[in-house]
């Protein structure tokens, strides 16, 4: 499984990545909505995980979730957005603009991965 993960931490970066790369599955990174995109566009990509706060003027994890949601080839991919914000009130704004879910930061690795399988309803 393909996974991109969206952050501007490189730490919270490698430790994911490294992670779920122990877990069999490939991660892809970026840690701007443009970059995000760009592998979007250019890798088949199977579920993605974004932080709201990236870098980049007014390009936010809501932002990539938008433009992920009007195209029709990727409309699809489940979107898990995570924020150190308040869980509930990013969690309704994940919600109306079409994510899959929000976990508030930081969060398990195993809880992590139980959402990506539940979420792509692949077998663990």
């Amino acid at each position: 499984m393909n996974v991109l993960y969206v952050e501007d931490s490189s730490t919270l970066v490698n430790m994911v990545k490294f992670y779920l790369e122990q877990k069999g599955m490939k991660c892809f990174t970026a840690d701007n909505v443009d970059d995000a995109l760009k592998i979007l566009k250019n890798e088949k990509i199977d579920f993605i995980l974004a932080d709201i706060i990236l870098r980049g003027a007014f390009k936010t994890g809501y932002i990539l979730v938008r433009e992920i949601k009007k195209d029709p080839e990727l409309k699809n991919i489940p979107v898990l957005l995570t924020s150190t914000r308040p869980a509930k009130s990013a969690s309704i704004t994940a919600e109306k603009i079409g994510a899959n879910g929000f976990i508030e930061k930081p969060f398990e690795m195993e809880y992590l991965y139980k959402k990506i399988v539940e979420l792509t309803n692949e077998s663990s």
